[in-house]
């Protein structure tokens, strides 16, 4: 059978000593693999990080602190209680409360020290 009127294409021009080595096919993988490694790495040094902070947090506290809970109450440290790990926070005159040491949030007298102390009143007003 010949093909009258039927071009093909020319075969393209390989090197003399074939195609090359063969990737496997695990190889187009690699840089995801890698990124996803990376993602995890960075993700498991942010908590560590994350646990260090809070750990440093909740050994600083000292008593007169004002700090506040994870459930938004703000209070002023009156005891602490190293054995049993409470704390008991002043939240208003004759309302005292206890909690454990790792529902404290934040520290905000050790904030507002590393801010510089109180906010600055503007001048021609008083306290």
């Amino acid at each position: 059978m010949s093909m009258q009127g039927v071009e093909t294409a020319p075969e393209p021009s390989r090197p003399a000593d074939g195609p090359g080595p063969a990737q496997p096919a695990w190889w187009n993988q690699v840089p995801i693999l890698l990124f996803g490694g990376l993602l995890v790495l960075m993700l498991f040094r942010q908590s560590r990080r994350d646990k260090q902070e809070k750990q440093k947090l909740l050994n600083s506290l000292e008593k007169n602190d004002k700090v506040l809970t994870v459930g938004g109450i703000y209070g002023t440290v009156v005891g602490i209680s190293d054995s049993t790990d409470e704390l008991t926070l002043k939240i208003d005159d004759n309302v005292k409360i206890r909690v454990t040491r790792s529902s404290i949030l934040r520290n905000i007298s050790r904030e507002e020290a590393a801010r510089g102390g109180a906010k600055q009143v503007p001048s021609g007003e008083s306290k």
